[in-house]
């Protein structure tokens, strides 16, 4: 974590003015700063954005937080706090964009127990269906997954082609994932008019075990970190929460009972389409080449280091090559 008193010390007092408060350990975010803060008894968390400075990108976030704050949910999301000007954006002096949120007592889910998939995927599910009524007066900033030139400003599809190609030095070691990473981008450039025929509505986006909670009993009791909220594929939040069960050192038999799991919770309250279903697989390469691109984008910006990039390329060759190994039996499993 950087050292943002000054920055603390700067916004904490615009929501608690002339009040006692202090910073309490915590863990905090990949994307971003979290810190705690006990005030008045009771405790919040603050959060830096690290990722960017784009004031439209953090309203439309609090706007769907607080439009969902209506809606008939069984588990918790955050609560955006208004300063006493009644704003729940800060901008500093040094240009940094914060919010503060009540804190969502809670646990990171380890999402190995197929009872608690379960219930990853029921709370994903009711998510999907209150997102698709929720209305907000402004437009999402994020474009949808598919939309790769857009993943970030500092990584077009013309600079990855480059990069995966003709790697710098530092990342010469990972020649072969990055043609294997760089052939599946051009590939799914042709599969993006079938994509774009497909359900659409507002989706979270980032649906993980690092941003839910879960109670005592193992069922997930919060959502958290809806930074990447927007308007995209209703299926792309299935492919997203599912990605992660990918593992290579993972037996096949394994994965796909926690994706038989999470499908069955979420299917609890979401009937997906068939072309949904067919879209699953391409889907989840997705999200993996889409987190690779994030993160050599933030290594650019200067927030991330090499071996962070170097971790995520693996990580998407892995998912990729493991996706074409098993195509066909996905395919029917997500069939059947």
């Amino acid at each position: 974590m950087k050292n943002y008193l000054s920055t603390i010390e700067e916004i904490v007092p615009l929501y608690f003015p002339g009040e006692k408060w202090e910073i309490v350990p915590g863990p905090s975010g990949e994307n971003n700063t979290t810190l705690f803060i006990l005030a008045n008894n009771e405790h919040y968390v603050l959060r830096i954005y690290e990722t960017h400075q784009d004031e439209d990108k953090v309203n439309y976030e609090h706007a769907v937080l607080l439009a969902l704050q209506d809606r008939p949910i069984s588990f918790s999301i955050p609560v955006p706090m208004r300063t006493k000007d009644g704003q729940t954006i800060v901008k500093t002096q040094s240009g940094f964009l914060a919010g503060l949120f009540r804190f969502i007592d809670g646990m990171n889910p380890a999402l190995v127990d197929l009872h608690q998939i379960d219930s990853f995927g029921k709370a994903a599910g009711q998510l999907s269906a209150e997102l698709a009524e929720v209305r907000v007066n402004q437009l999402p900033v994020y474009k949808p997954y598919y939309d790769m030139d857009s993943t970030h400003p500092r990584c077009s599809l013309d600079q990855i082609k480059d990069f995966s190609l003709n790697p710098p030095e530092d990342f010469v070691e990972l020649t072969r994932e990055l043609l294997m990473i760089y052939k599946q981008l051009a590939s799914f450039q042709s599969k993006v008019p079938f994509l774009t025929k497909l359900p659409h509505q507002l989706v979270h986006g980032d649906l993980n075990a690092s941003n839910i909670l879960s109670d005592e009993d193992g069922k997930i009791s919060a959502i958290l970190d809806f930074e990447f909220v927007t308007h995209d594929l209703r299926v792309m939040e299935v492919a997203v929460s599912i990605s992660d069960f990918i593992d290579d050192e993972e037996d096949e038999t394994i994965i796909l009972k926690k994706i038989t799991a999470f499908l069955k919770g979420y299917g609890s309250r979401i009937k997906l389409t068939e072309g949904e279903m067919q879209a699953l697989p391409l889907l989840i390469q997705l999200r993996s080449l889409d987190v690779f691109i994030h993160f050599l984008g933030r290594y650019y910006d200067g927030v991330d280091s090499i071996d962070t990039v170097k971790k995520y390329i693996r990580k998407a060759a892995q998912r990729v090559s493991w996706i074409l190994l098993h195509q066909d039996r996905f395919n029917k499993f997500c069939e059947k």
